[in-house]
């Protein structure tokens, strides 16, 4: 498995808007993720690739699989989270510093790719979206068991609910 998205865009120059397809498994740095306690364990990208004179238009999907601790009850995870990955790269002679770029017949997509990542992961990892957690008392798991605790607790505007207008 290779560390950088490489795509060589030699067939792609000699046909200006033709769909070429490129797919693979990549293994990016493992703390790119924003979670405390996970690691992505690998990427997989699948993208059709046009060349549009003189710009490249990469679309298609970037799967991160991602091992780690839901974020609510502690469940181990080894998931899958699906992102779109939407670029325009620009050729290397382009004077705009903000932007991705292509040089010779080479583009690698590293870079956008990670920072998708970075940007497009969810802030939490859960379980599932309705993951009940963890009891604050005792600790159970919620999604398995149902404690008796009670929970409920006195906060500093409590006092607001009998005011009378």
């Amino acid at each position: 498995m290779s560390k950088q998205i490489i795509i060589d865009l030699t067939e792609n120059l000699a046909n200006a808007g033709k769909i070429l397809p490129f797919a693979g498994e990549f293994k990016l740095p493992a703390d790119i993720t924003p979670y405390p306690n996970a690691v992505l364990d690998k990427v997989s990208v699948s993208f059709d690739v046009v060349f549009d004179n003189p710009d490249v238009i990469v679309k298609g999907v970037i799967v991160c699989f991602i091992i780690g601790y839901c974020d609510r009850c502690l469940k181990r995870l080894n998931i899958a989270i699906e992102l779109p990955f939407d670029q325009i790269f620009y050729k290397d002679d382009a004077e705009d510093d903000d932007c991705y770029t292509y040089s010779n017949s080479l583009l690698d997509v590293t870079s956008a790719v990670t920072d998708e990542i970075i940007l497009s992961l969810p802030t939490s990892l859960l379980c599932n979206d309705d993951c009940k957690g963890l009891c604050p008392k005792c600790g159970c798991n919620r999604n398995e068991v149902q404690c008796n605790c009670d929970t409920t607790r006195e906060n500093p505007f409590s006092a607001l609910k009998n005011l009378k207008f």
